[in-house]
């Protein structure tokens, strides 16, 4: 009796569901096609996670208009160097940890933490872009192909943001290429370096994040 209570029961539950699944439509295969958005930060993350280091050659344009080029070194994380060309007395290097840009005209030395400035957001990961609140945007100014990254730290604005350019482009991490960026300081001047004659992961000496201090040198001379 109990046996047959329960067939009972679970007939009583199985018949209901025959009947109404014969009086639904038909299904319809749908496919759900991921955000453009979402898609063109995972590309980002991708990219940033795969590309341990770079060289390029860059063209700066400074926020009093001039213009300077030269060879860029980059090795994540935090190691970044600006040679620059035609004789200028600049040079640019972080070793890491502190960003140092060195005059040699006038033999001075100026020192950043990494971390305190919106270079930060290029000599990081992807947990970095995450821990900035980087936003993406597509095609910005009608730009085919282009992805706009954003990123600027919520708890000190006044070190500025920077907007990295990506390019679609088959072959490199995350289909995407980096091609250049733009830095906005806390006075909205605007400093834009572009990129060009990439080569990714290459091995990198670690020379390139040193320099010779020129404070205190009798003769002010450039060193390279």
């Amino acid at each position: 009796m109990r046996f047959r209570m329960m067939f009972l029961v679970m007939m009583g539950l199985l018949a209901p569901a025959v009947v109404a699944q014969d009086e639904l439509p038909p299904l319809e295969e749908q496919t759900v096609t991921e955000d453009n958005s979402l898609k063109a930060l995972r590309q980002v993350q991708t990219y940033m996670d795969e590309v341990e280091s770079l060289t390029a050659s860059f063209r700066q344009h400074a926020p009093n208009g001039t213009v300077a080029t030269g060879t860029l070194y980059l090795e994540r994380p935090g190691r970044i160097r600006f040679d620059y060309a035609d004789e200028t007395p600049f040079l640019v290097v972080a070793d890491g940890k502190t960003l140092n840009f060195i005059d040699y005209e006038i033999g001075q030395v100026t020192k950043w933490p990494v971390k305190e400035t919106p270079l930060r957001a290029l000599l990081g990961n992807s947990i970095d872009l995450a821990s900035l609140g980087a936003n993406i945007e597509l095609e910005p100014a009608g730009a085919t192909g282009v992805i706009a990254l954003m990123a600027q730290d919520s708890e000190r604005p006044e070190l500025g943001t920077i907007t990295l350019y990506f390019r679609q482009t088959d072959g490199f991490a995350g289909d995407i290429m980096l091609t250049s960026w733009a830095v906005v300081d806390a006075e909205d001047r605007v400093t834009f370096v572009e990129l060009s004659g990439q080569d990714q992961n290459v091995s990198l000496d670690d020379k390139l994040w040193e320099f010779e201090d020129p404070r205190g040198l009798a003769k002010r001379r450039r060193i390279r």
